[in-house]
């Protein structure tokens, strides 16, 4: 079996499995239930690696990575925009010369949507789309970078509230708290209660928990479900386990598909040609099953106007989430390049990485990932990483 033919197999069979256990969920409250008219979602994340070794009194090896990944969502209708910056940076002691080689990477892609036409029911969700992306490479003259200008349609939603609000009705059953599963209406209240936490922040202060865990109360007393009219104190402590202490990972749901033309503003190299503009065709879903999972699929297709279908670039990225515990995720990754030039034959390579998340005191997380690629005329690659993630906010 080829490698690639292998690595969509093995994630076909996690999705069917998604959805087995999807099915089994008691929960009467569905991710598309939950309609807010603000999502917005913040993520900044470093990582750090050393190695340094020894024998005797001579180092035989010295080097140390950086890397961070900053993610920001914002979506209110009519306007929205995604921030994607991921950078590396290498810094590695020649022994035998005792000097120091150094590289580093940043990819930058920031996109805007406007949505266009908010008073027909059928088409408030198209819109128009701008999106700027950057490539810099401490081997490149300069740094790449291009826009591309849209129509689209879809949108998504930043359902993270929601899932724990699911998981504190988990808690407070577990903990006889609670005589059953909440209506739907007060575990859709409950959630847009957490996603107001800033709206507390700003209304009482330091001590805007009191107000927060209230008025979360109250909508559980109201639902008729909560044991003795009161959380608790093993209710309270629950409830800030799940909010200030457990590390959910963002959950989304949602499709679009944009359709525009990509323009190449600079090229890596001063004595590159800028090519012509090409059409440029993307497509996403994410979706949340049975709020332990969460999938998220990624089309992009590429191909320049003045050789359109002979050349193009096609990547697919599929990016799989399991929470084993509520301190330890799973993490599957695929990413999929199929690139054709002129009259030569298409090219496919292929990434899989399967990362395991163990999520310590005070943001730290310890990361152990396997990676395997697979590119044209190589061997099959594989490497192993274990390393501390530090998750600013």
């Amino acid at each position: 079996m080829k490698n690639g033919t292998y690595f969509r197999v093995v994630l076909s069979l996690v999705v069917v499995g998604v959805f087995i256990l999807g099915n089994g969920f008691a929960q009467e409250v569905s991710v598309t239930d939950y309609e807010v008219p603000v999502s917005s979602a913040d993520r900044l994340l470093v990582d750090f690696s050393m190695n340094h070794a020894t024998t005797g009194s001579d180092a035989t090896a010295s080097k140390g990575n950086l890397g961070g990944i900053y993610k920001r969502f914002y979506d209110s209708l009519p306007f929205g925009y995604t921030i994607d910056i991921l950078g590396s940076g290498l810094l590695d002691r020649n022994i035998e010369t005792d000097e120091y080689d150094s590289t580093y990477q940043v990819n930058g892609d920031a996109s805007v949507k406007k949505y266009l036409m908010q008073s027909s029911a059928l088409a408030k969700d198209m819109f128009g789309s701008l999106r700027a992306s950057t490539d810099m490479h401490n081997h490149y003259d300069r740094p790449a970078s291009a826009v591309t200008v849209g129509l689209g349609y879809g949108r998504y939603i930043e359902a993270t509230a929601l899932a724990q609000a699911v998981r504190i009705e988990e808690f407070l059953m577990e903990e006889g708290a609670l005589s059953g599963h909440l209506p739907k209406s007060a575990i859709l209240d409950l959630s847009k209660i957490i996603n107001r936490e800033e709206e507390y922040k700003d209304k009482y202060g330091a001590t805007y928990e009191k107000e927060w865990y209230e008025d979360m109360e109250a909508v559980m007393r109201e639902s008729g479900k909560l044991k003795d009219n009161q959380l608790g104190a093993i209710g309270a402590l629950r409830i800030e386990e799940v909010l200030e202490r457990e590390s959910i990972a963002d959950r989304f749901y949602g499709w679009d598909v944009a359709l525009g033309s990509k323009f190449d503003i600079t090229t890596p190299y001063e004595d590159q040609e800028r090519p012509v503009a090409n059409l440029d065709v993307t497509a996403s879903y994410a979706r949340p099953i049975a709020w332990k999972w969460q999938i998220n699929e990624r089309l992009s297709v590429n191909t320049p106007f003045d050789d359109f279908g002979s050349a193009y670039s096609l990547s697919l990225s599929s990016d799989i989430s399991y929470e084993l515990s509520n301190r330890i995720d799973l993490r599957l990754r695929h990413l999929l390049q199929l690139d054709k030039l002129g009259e030569r034959d298409a090219e496919s390579s292929h990434s899989f990485g399967a990362s395991f998340i163990y999520y310590i005191e005070n943001n730290v997380n310890l990361v152990v990932t396997e990676q395997l690629e697979k590119v044209p005329g190589e061997d099959l690659a594989s490497n192993f990483t274990v390393l501390l993630n530090y998750r600013v906010f």
